[in-house]
């Protein structure tokens, strides 16, 4: 049984497939701008775990363990917000600022 796991524009997708070929061609299906991560192929083996494999069939030591997924937030989050960029000293908006030197010389005047 194998695992098709990949973010889109419209939430998470997790579908199981019989065979690699049935996976693949579901990742390959996907429209390239609904996509927001990278698609992964997961089998799963006899042991019960369930690992990424390879284009050649190979699984990975890339291990999936579903039930310590953290959940997804609804919005996504921001890079930096006003009170930490000000606690790091750096500026949200630098457009007045003067351009960095392209070179190690002195500036021209």
């Amino acid at each position: 049984m194998f695992i098709v796991e990949v973010m889109t524009t419209t939430g998470k997708l997790c579908e199981r497939c019989e065979t690699y070929e049935e996976a693949r061609r579901r990742v390959d299906g996907l429209p390239a701008e609904c996509l927001l991560s990278i698609p992964f192929i997961f089998e799963e083996l006899a042991d019960g775990s369930q690992r990424l494999v390879r284009e050649d069939g190979k699984p990975l030591q890339w291990h999936r363990l579903p039930y310590d997924e953290p959940e997804a937030p609804d919005q996504p989050l921001p890079l930096c917000d006003d009170a930490t960029a000000a606690a790091l000293g750096t500026p949200r908006d630098t457009a007045d600022d003067e351009p960095l030197p392209l070179c190690d010389g002195p500036a021209p005047a």
